[in-house]
C-alpha cells in the first residue's frame, strides 16, 4: 500500500502533493482499491486483531489477477465480504439506519443557509473585495471569482479574502480549488476566529471522493477538539 495514502490521511503533504494524489485518484483503479481497503481498515476495524485479519486478506486480494473481467468479480467479492466485517463488528446500522442525516446532506444544508448572501469584514482597502461579493450576492459567480483571483495575486494571504475565494468555488463547485482556499486559511495563526477547517471539511463532503469522507470525519474532530469556529455545528454532524 503507498506511504502516500497514509500521508494523505495524516495531512503531511504538500498542497502539490496532495492534488496530485487526489488527481490520480480519480484515474487509478489500483490507488481507490487501496484508498477503499486503508478507510475500511482504520474506520471500523479498530482491533489488532481484525487489522492483521484484514491486512491478510488484502494481500492475497492484490495477487489475484488484474484482468478487467475478473477486476469486477474481485471488486464485488472484496466489497461484500466487507459489509460482512462491518455488520459482524457491530457497524453496520450506521449503514442500514435510513433516521441518521448523512454528513453530506448536513453540509449541503449548511451550504445552502450560510452561503447564499456574502458579506465583507474588513478595514478602507475592502472595495474590491465587496465588489466580488456584491458579484457573488447577484449570481455572477464567474465575475466574482476573476475579481476575488486578482486580489489574491497582490494580496495571497488575506484570511478574509482566502474565505471568500473558498466559498465562490465552493458554489461553482470547483471543490479542488475550495480544498485549497480553505486548507490555507485553515493554516492561518492567531486568527481571532478562523472556520477554515469547517469548511474544508464541507467542501470534502461535498466533493465526494473515496477519500473524502475520512478527511472530512478528521477535520470535523480537530475542529470539536481545537475548540475552533464550526465546533457546535461539527458537534451535531459527528454523532
Amino acid at each position: 500500500m503507498e506511504q502516500r495514502i497514509e500521508d494523505y490521511f495524516e495531512r503531511q503533504l504538500s498542497d502539490a502533493e496532495r492534488m496530485r494524489f487526489e488527481e490520480d485518484l480519480r484515474t487509478n483503479p489500483e490507488l481507490a482499491d487501496s484508498v477503499a481497503f486503508y478507510l475500511l481498515v482504520k474506520q471500523n476495524a479498530k482491533e489488532d486483531n481484525w487489522e492483521k485479519i484484514l491486512a491478510g486478506r488484502h494481500a492475497e486480494w492484490q495477487k489475484l489477477p488484474k484482468n478487467s473481467g475478473k477486476s469486477i468479480t474481485r471488486q464485488l467479492t472484496y466489497y461484500a465480504a466487507a459489509a460482512v466485517i462491518l455488520i459482524a463488528i457491530g457497524l453496520g446500522w450506521y449503514f442500514l439506519n435510513p433516521g441518521i442525516p448523512e454528513k453530506e446532506q448536513l453540509a449541503e444544508v449548511y451550504v445552502k443557509e450560510n452561503f447564499s448572501t456574502l458579506s465583507v469584514h474588513m478595514d478602507g482597502k475592502a472595495d474590491s473585495l465587496q465588489l466580488a461579493v456584491d458579484a457573488y450576492n447577484k449570481g455572477e459567480l464567474n465575475q466574482s471569482e476573476e475579481i476575488i483571483e486578482d486580489i489574491l495575486k497582490h494580496d495571497p494571504n488575506n484570511a478574509e479574502v482566502q474565505k471568500i475565494a473558498g466559498i465562490v468555488s465552493l458554489k461553482l463547485k470547483n471543490y479542488d480549488k475550495a480544498i485549497t482556499y480553505f486548507h490555507k486559511l485553515g493554516e492561518q495563526k492567531n486568527l481571532f476566529s478562523n472556520p477554515g477547517k469547517f469548511y474544508e471539511a464541507i467542501a470534502h463532503l461535498q466533493r465526494g471522493l473515496p477519500v473524502d469522507k475520512k478527511v472530512a470525519d478528521d477535520l470535523l474532530n480537530e475542529v470539536i477538539h481545537s475548540n475552533l469556529e464550526g465546533k457546535e455545528e461539527a458537534e451535531k454532524w459527528v454523532k
